[in-house]
């Protein structure tokens, strides 16, 4: 299956704002682009209602072209906002890897190009006993890091990108995210990085448009 897995070193990294770029690219390429956030934490009530909101796949899904109800894009929604073990266990509904990974592939066809964002780090629970990790490498697609720019950022990766590597998964590349403005004038990571890396590293400064690299990258990766 063609597809993208998006991780991150950490929560709050930017892997949706990211993965929102990602998902413009790929229809701009011609691609049918499935998204799927299979599980998220922290989500809202509507108002005067219970359902919960999962914002960060309402946005994905809209940048997808909301090929599918929301439903679909992603099942497994809870309140707290703590990790979706913890938050499964809070709701006293455990929540098992298998779940998570048919609902990745629920509704996905053939010709579709599908997109998957975990919940939190790579090493983050996301199920009972299970890690996303354990997701990606269940899917068995090419990863995309995403990492926040700053201090530690170099560290971060190269363990992140050693663990995606030991579970056998091919690393499609980083995308160096400026999280905040930046506050320390001697700190490039995007040029420390790279010079550990074979893969590419795309650097998205702060509160600025989206870096054209990332679009022509990605659209020449599938291509």
């Amino acid at each position: 299956m063609r597809g993208i897995f998006i991780t991150g070193t950490d929560t709050g990294v930017g892997k949706t704002t990211i993965g929102i770029q990602v998902a413009k690219a790929l229809r701009e390429n011609g691609q049918r682009v499935r998204v799927r956030k299979p599980v998220e934490t922290g989500c809202e009530k509507l108002a005067g209602s219970d359902i919960l909101q999962p914002s960060d796949a309402v946005r994905l899904n809209a940048a997808a072209g909301a090929m599918d109800a929301l439903e679909a894009v992603c099942p497994y929604r809870y309140e707290p906002p703590v990790s979706p073990e913890w938050a499964a266990r809070l709701a006293n509904r455990p929540l098992e890897i298998g779940d998570l990974h048919a609902a990745c592939l629920n509704g996905v066809g053939d010709d579709d190009f599908l997109l998957v964002e975990g919940a939190g780090g790579f090493y983050s629970p996301i199920a009972h006993g299970a890690l996303n990790a354990d997701l990606a490498a269940g899917m068995g697609m090419p990863v995309l890091l995403v990492v926040a720019d700053r201090l530690g950022a170099v560290n971060q990766s190269l363990l992140a990108i050693e663990a995606i590597q030991m579970r056998g998964l091919p690393l499609m590349g980083v995308v160096l995210n400026q999280v905040a403005q930046p506050d320390n004038p001697f700190l490039d990571n995007h040029t420390d990085l790279q010079r550990w890396l074979s893969a590419p590293v795309i650097h998205q400064t702060y509160n600025n448009p989206p870096n054209p690299q990332l679009a022509l990258w990605v659209q020449k990766w599938v291509s």
